[in-house]
């Protein structure tokens, strides 16, 4: 293993173990301020988001607004291969709706530099369209 794979394991790793507790501050700041968040789907769901002010605003605090409990996101692998690394992880929340929105993830983060710099999230978009309320465009 390199030290530049161990270091990117060791940042998404830490990300994600706060994240499965709730807390989300340490994901999002380890995103690098022209971050390309790409939803792999299409629909409502498969806007692509680029940079970490416009991702958060446009897609993180509408989706925080449906939210009734804490979400979590917890990692069941991390694999890591250089500058990549792969999350397969389970979030779970209670939508206002009294909906139970528990997706099932895989991200593929590339990281520059110690910060995520694009993340290509595999998703449920079944699941998001039929318990989400789509956001205006």
């Amino acid at each position: 293993m390199t030290a530049r794979t161990e270091q990117s394991r060791a940042l998404v790793t830490a990300a994600m173990d706060a994240l499965a507790k709730g807390d989300s501050r340490p994901f999002y700041e380890a995103w690098a301020d022209d971050i390309a968040w790409r939803p792999m789907t299409v629909g409502v769901w498969g806007k692509v988001h680029h940079g970490r002010k416009a991702a958060r605003d446009a897609l993180f605090v509408p989706l925080r607004e449906q939210y009734a409990t804490t979400y979590t996101n917890a990692p069941e692998r991390i694999f890591a291969d250089g500058d990549f690394v792969f999350v397969e992880c389970q979030g779970a929340v209670t939508l206002k709706s009294g909906k139970p929105y528990n997706n099932t993830y895989c991200f593929v983060i590339q990281m520059k530099d110690g910060k995520m710099v694009e993340v290509r999230e595999y998703l449920d978009s079944a699941l998001s369209e039929a318990v989400l309320e789509p956001f205006p465009e």
